[in-house]
Order: structure tokens, then C-alpha cells, then sequence
């Protein structure tokens, strides 16, 4: 009798091969997501919000804040121009550990230490500002080298399509889950003793996040190198991204597609501490976006999980339509709510935001699920028509336009909350937070809701200004990202089951009869 073949828990070097993932694989891969979209989030969502309401930056409040912005601005454009760098490293790398996990490895071990320290060294003034460029720059870069690796591996364990949706929808899914929950406790937790408070998360999140790609590293399973089509591969270089843009017109096309709906997505949280807390008051807004983003989680978790359902009945074209549709009509409502201008439209409540909210995460989450397996079919359109896949260069495409996207994202709040006169209220606030720490006998939330209270009797324009920001601009872009979907991106369902049977049959690059001499497509 043969013998049979022990599962081993540590799997440091083992691989498998074929289109089904390993059982354990498929579930760890995607369930770390939780510990590094917390970590992320933490960053992403709250790192300015805790420099707003939490740092000492002492006078010229509103002129430091604007130098901070400008550093993250080009510490973001910097991360996204490393991105194909650190994407090319990946592709050429032949270590014990596989491809793809000795760099989650390095990116978690460094990133976790590099978080802890953002939110607990606490020096004051310019100083503060100095410190603050070290140490995004640090983040950000170590998060790449996790961050890269973790989603080029996931093209790579499996090119059957349901197998590969089935994986990606699980990956949004507990990646939403990780995001939600740092999200929605954050708010809950901070207001009021803000400065320990952010350092106690921010240690917590780090250790999770350490621990959760620990297991990964040390459980999963890489699927084996196809070491001939590696054989046939240009070595990655720093201008190989470009090159393979210039001949994959999808990929062009996809990127500026992700980097329009990035930016216009992340606006509504890059804003929405500040709309919650200038919305009601400092006691209540965090608790309120708490409930916020627990309706946020449910819509988006619930469509990314009936994702696979949805699309037996509606195409990909189909999807991303019905879903800007709900868009449409959640950032509309959600822009009459409160005040427009001197007048009061919608009531400000938050069981109405959290009905407008339903339509634009659930919109959100299917056209966001959408644009993950549209990028990841472009690996296959550049094996099918170039004859590589070049996966860790294409997937580097998509946090290098997603950080220029945050890039220009900072200079965008900015510029809302100063012409809003939010930051004149929050210096006042971060002095009463500083004092908390100092002091826990100072009450920061009486202090904090006068000021709020004040803002919102002074009848300016000053929530119509931020709405705008949060509201009218993501939905202009939505509208340029879905205009462009229409008109550039061609590998519907069909297309993609002929690239595959294709590329079995060995009908790839100059071998492809779909293609002429010049790159043109020549099919029907």
C-alpha cells in the first residue's frame, strides 16, 4: 500500500500544483487579510486624525498641517514610484521560501515595528513634523514589500476562473472585515483620551498583524514555479513596468481606472471623523460612525459575498453598471443631508445616513470586487497577447495608483477642511487632548462640544464646503472611472475563456494567430 501522505501544519518550502487550492491556503490566504487591512486602515483612515486631534504641534497650527500634507503627498508619490522596484525584486526572487513569502515575512516584521512607533514617539512642534516624514516614509515603504508580495500571490495560486473569483471574493471579504473593525472601534475609543488611546491600538493592531502573517508564512502553500515560462520571462527591471503598459492596453487602462476610483472612494472616509464630529458632537460623533460603519461593513461584506451568486445571472459590464447606479444614489441623498448652503434639506440623523449608506457600500463593493478580477484578468490578456505573465510587475500597478491616488487625496482634505474652518476648531481640541495626557482630570468632551456647538451655530457654508469634498467630487470621478470601463476594457467573459484555451494550447505572443504584427487585435 502506498503511503499516505501526512499533512504537515509548518509548511515552510512546500508547493502544489494544478488550478485547486489546498484547502488550509485557500482559507489562511485570505483570512490574515483581517490583521494587515487593520493595520492599514489604522494608518490610512486615522494617522492624520490623530495628528490632527491628538499631536502637539504647538503654534501655526494650520501651517504644519499643511507641511504634513505636502510630505505625505510626496512620501506617497515616492511609494508609488518604488512600488515596480520592490515588484521587480519579487519577480526575481528564487529563495527556500517560494516567491512570494519571504517578502510578506520581511514587510510584516518591519511594518509592525514601524507602526507601533508612529503613534507612541510623541515630540512636539516642528520636531513632530520631522518625525512624522521618517516614519510614513518607513511605513509606507515596509508595507509595500508586504503588501506586494500578498496580492501578487494571489493571481498565482490558481488561472480557473470560478476558483479565482471564489479566492478574490474571500480576500475582499475578510479584508473588509479587518478594515471595518479597525474603522468602526477606532471612533468609539479616542475622543476624550485620545493620546493613550492611539497608542494602545496602535500596539494591538501591530502585534495582530505581526502574528496573523506569521501563520501565513509559516502554514501556506505557494503554487509551484511553471520554471519554463519563467525561463521565457525578461528579467523585471525599473522600466519594465512602463514597457509592458506601452503593449498591454489594459493594463493602462485599468490602472487609471482603480487610481480614479480610489481617490473618489476614499474621500468619504478621508473625511468622515471630521463629518461625524462636526455633524453632532465629540461625545457622540465617534459612537455614531461607529454604528456607520457597521451598516458600511454589512453592505460591503454582503455583496462581496453574494459575489460569486451575482455573477452566474449578470455579467462583469452588468455588475459594474447596477453598481454605479446605487453609487449614484447613496452620494447624492448622502449630499442633502444637513445643511446645503443656509438650508436644512435632509435632517442630519443616523438612521437616514445609515439607509444612504446602504446604497453606496453595497455599490462600492461590488464595483470595487469588479475592478480586482478586471486587473487580475490583464495578467492573463499579457500572457495571451506578449507571452509572460509578469504578475508581481501588473499587481505592483495597483498600490502604486492606489498610493498616487492617497497622494492627491491629502491635498484634497486639506484644502476642504481649511476652507471649511475645521482646523480652527480641532487645534483648539488636540490642546485639550494634550492636556488629558497630562492631566486626567480635564474634561475634554465638555470643552471639545462647546466649540463643535459654536461651529455649527455660526450659519456658514462651512458643511456644505466639506460635503462637496465628501459628496459631488467622488461622484464626478465615479462617473470618468465607469465612462472609461465602457470605452477601453474589452476581456469580457468570453474573450477571457478564449485567452485561456490559448494559453493551454501554447497559442501565446508571437505564436497567437489574434494578433498582427504590430500588436492589433484581429479576432471577429
Amino acid at each position: 500500500m502506498p503511503e499516505k501522505k501526512r499533512h504537515r501544519l509548518f509548511n515552510f518550502n512546500d508547493t502544489f500544483s494544478g488550478d485547486k487550492i489546498p484547502k488550509w491556503t485557500k482559507w489562511v490566504y485570505p483570512g490574515v487579510g483581517i490583521g494587515r487591512d487593520a493595520s492599514f486602515t489604522l494608518v490610512n483612515l486615522f494617522f492624520m486624525a490623530y495628528i490632527q486631534y491628538a499631536a502637539d504641534l504647538g503654534d501655526h497650527y494650520g501651517l504644519k498641517m499643511g507641511v504634513i500634507a505636502i510630505i505625505m503627498f510626496f512620501c506617497l508619490l515616492w511609494d508609488g514610484i518604488d512600488d515596480p522596484m520592490i515588484g521587480s525584486l519579487i519577480e526575481n526572487t528564487h529563495w527556500k521560501w517560494g516567491k512570494y513569502k519571504p517578502w510578506i515575512f520581511i514587510g510584516a516584521v518591519t511594518n509592525s515595528i514601524c507602526l507601533a512607533l508612529m503613534f507612541t514617539l510623541r515630540p512636539s512642534g516642528w520636531w513632530f513634523v520631522a518625525l512624522f516624514g521618517v516614519f510614513y516614509l518607513l511605513w509606507e515603504i515596509t508595507f509595500t514589500f508586504n503588501d506586494i508580495a500578498y496580492w501578487s500571490m494571489l493571481p498565482s495560486l490558481s488561472s480557473e476562473e470560478k476558483e479565482r473569483t471564489q479566492l478574490t471574493t474571500l480576500v475582499s471579504v475578510f479584508a473588509s472585515v479587518g478594515a471595518f473593525a479597525a474603522g468602526g472601534l477606532v471612533p468609539i475609543l479616542v475622543a476624550g483620551n485620545a493620546v493613550k488611546m492611539y497608542n494602545l491600538i496602535a500596539i494591538v493592531i501591530a502585534l495582530i498583524f505581526f502574528a496573523s502573517q506569521m501563520i501565513l508564512v509559516f502554514t501556506c502553500k505557494e503554487h509551484e514555479r511553471d520554471t519554463v515560462a519563467e525561463a521565457k520571462q525578461d528579467h523585471a527591471g525599473i522600466l519594465e513596468m512602463f514597457r509592458v503598459m506601452s503593449k498591454n492596453h489594459q493594463v493602462f487602462w485599468m490602472s487609471m481606472i482603480i487610481f480614479i476610483y480610489s481617490l473618489g472612494s476614499a474621500l468619504l472616509n478621508a473625511f468622515g471623523l471630521n463629518y461625524f464630529y462636526f455633524s453632532f458632537d465629540y461625545t457622540t460623533g465617534g459612537s455614531l460612525m461607529f454604528a456607520f460603519t457597521v451598516v458600511y461593513a454589512i453592505g460591503t461584506i454582503l455583496s462581496q459575498a453574494v459575489y460569486p451568486l451575482l455573477n452566474k445571472f449578470l455579467k462583469r459590464n452588468q455588475l459594474i453598471t447596477l453598481s454605479f447606479i446605487f453609487i449614484c444614489i447613496g452620494y447624492f441623498l448622502f449630499f442633502l443631508v444637513g445643511k446645503v448652503g443656509p438650508y436644512n434639506v435632509i435632517p442630519v440623523n443616523i438612521w437616514i445616513l445609515s439607509a444612504i449608506g446602504v446604497f453606496i457600500f453595497v455599490g462600492q463593493g461590488i464595483f470595487y470586487l469588479t475592478l480586482l478580477l478586471m486587473m487580475t484578468n490583464t495578467i492573463e490578456y499579457n500572457e495571451w497577447k506578449n507571452g509572460s505573465r509578469m504578475e508581481s510587475v501588473i499587481y505592483s500597478l495597483r498600490p502604486l495608483v492606489v498610493k498616487v491616488s492617497s497622494a492627491v487625496q491629502q491635498g484634497i482634505v486639506y484644502l476642504f477642511l481649511l476652507a471649511s474652518g475645521i482646523y480652527a476648531i480641532s487645534s483648539s481640541i488636540s490642546q485639550l487632548e494634550i492636556a488629558k495626557g497630562l492631566d486626567p482630570t480635564v474634561d475634554v468632551t465638555t470643552q471639545a462640544n462647546d466649540l463643535i456647538h459654536g461651529y455649527q451655530n455660526t450659519g456658514s457654508f462651512g458643511m456644505t464646503i466639506l460635503k462637496i469634498g465628501m459628496c459631488l467630487i467622488p461622484l464626478a470621478l465615479f462617473t470618468l472611472a465607469l465612462v472609461f470601463i465602457k470605452k477601453f476594457y474589452v476581456i469580457d467573459e468570453k474573450k477571457y475563456e478564449l485567452m485561456r484555451q490559448d494559453i493551454k494550447a501554447g497559442r501565446t505572443g508571437k505564436e497567437n494567430p489574434h494578433f498582427d504584427s504590430k500588436g492589433k487585435e484581429i479576432i471577429g
